[in-house]
């Protein structure tokens, strides 16, 4: 008897999600008539009078792709196959192509930020700043970030043409570059000072190793006991994984919020560091390009008085993107939460203005960001 009243009420349950479901489909035929009736309109003529076959495979990820770019959200998008495994082979830091950071600006603008000395990109002469107008001759004009990369990537040994516009000059210039195999550290250190007391670590991105090869360089200057400051250098980051930002600020930080990020629906997650922060003194310093998880650990070492900020304002990217993996082997990049900083602070399409605004200009020998940097931690270590 309790197993004949289970099934039934199950069985009203499922009914009931079924004619939800029916009554939504109705919903949207009726709003939507124009639309549905030109999408199948579409469909009918290509079958009937295109001289090319259709490919439904192709069809689902099309509509896929054009739902995703209907949302006007330049972080979201539709990642077929071969660019969700670029994605994950990216964020493991290992893999062929020629070894720039790229960053998508406000208009769309594909920019290089920082060519990795040694490699292919450097060596053909790629410069911080050039913008990519072409990759093979296809234009990148309204080309997302991820399939930029996408083309640029690909087996050691084989060749790409790069077209980038350069600002210093006003021209394009095409570079033959050959692809190679990529090791991207994200970390680079060493001490400024000749009696060692100022240490300097350059981080280029935000990747799976980036929180423990931060770890291994910290931890060097602190077994070091001449180093007394360090110098953290966001420059030109665009960031990358939000997890290697909340694992790097916990570095410095001592229980206290790191960043908070709300979804669509108003939930609010507050992420904190834990105890055992780096005691030596810190300076940080950003520009135009430090984005996205740059700007969350930039701005929690702010909000917390942990360090000051030394450069220009910074990008402007307040929003996280989770990868939703799909059936076909793509997935889905979706823009999912706004997040804040410590201080409660959306610095979206805004940027973190640093403690000390100093500019460096194309012609300047010095770089005076690093000399203001210098300055300031020798006032708290001597």
């Amino acid at each position: 008897m309790k197993t004949n009243s289970f099934w039934r009420g199950l069985n009203v349950f499922f009914s009931l999600i079924g004619a939800l479901v029916v009554l939504g489909m109705i919903v949207v035929f009726v709003t939507n008539t124009a639309g549905i009736g030109t999408f199948i309109s579409v469909l009918g003529l290509i079958k009937t009078q295109s001289i090319y076959d259709l490919n439904s495979s192709k069809i689902f990820q099309g509509a896929a792709a054009g739902v995703v770019q209907t949302l006007d959200d330049p972080y979201s998008e539709y990642l077929n196959r071969a660019t969700w495994q670029d994605l994950k082979v990216r964020l493991d830091a290992k893999f062929g192509g020629i070894g720039v950071f790229i960053l998508q600006d406000n208009s769309g603008r594909l920019k290089i930020l920082s060519p990795l000395k040694g490699t292919p990109a450097y060596e053909a002469g790629i410069k911080s700043g050039d913008f990519i107008t072409k990759i093979n001759g296809e234009s990148t004009n309204g080309m997302t970030q991820d399939k930029a990369i996408h083309l640029l990537k690909g087996d050691p040994g084989t060749q790409v043409i790069v077209t980038v516009y350069r600002q210093s000059d006003g021209e394009e210039h095409d570079f033959k570059i050959i692809r190679a195999i990529i090791n991207v550290p994200s970390v680079e250190q060493k001490t400024l000072d000749e009696a060692g007391q100022i240490g300097y670590i350059k981080l280029n991105q935000f990747h799976s190793r980036s929180a423990g090869e931060m770890k291994e360089a910290v931890d060097g200057f602190i077994r070091d006991d001449k180093v007394k400051g360090i110098i953290l250098d966001l420059r030109d980051n665009g960031g990358g994984d939000f997890e290697a930002a909340i694992d790097i600020a916990d570095l410095f930080l001592d229980e206290v919020p790191v960043v908070s990020a709300v979804d669509a629906r108003g939930n609010k997650e507050v992420y904190r560091a834990s105890m055992g922060k780096t005691p030596l003194p810190l300076v940080v310093l950003v520009n135009g390009d430090s984005a996205s998880a740059s700007e969350i650990l930039a701005a929690a070492l702010q909000d917390n008085h942990r360090a000051v900020l030394v450069g220009q304002k910074t990008f402007g990217k307040g929003l996280v993107q989770t990868v939703f993996p799909l059936r076909d082997g793509g997935a889905l990049k979706l823009t999912t939460q706004t997040y804040y900083t410590p201080r409660g602070t959306d610095i979206n399409k805004i940027g973190i203005r640093p403690d000390y605004t100093v500019k460096n200009e194309p012609a300047d020998k010095e770089d005076k960001q690093l000399l203001q940097a210098e300055q300031l931690i020798k006032k708290q270590i001597y």
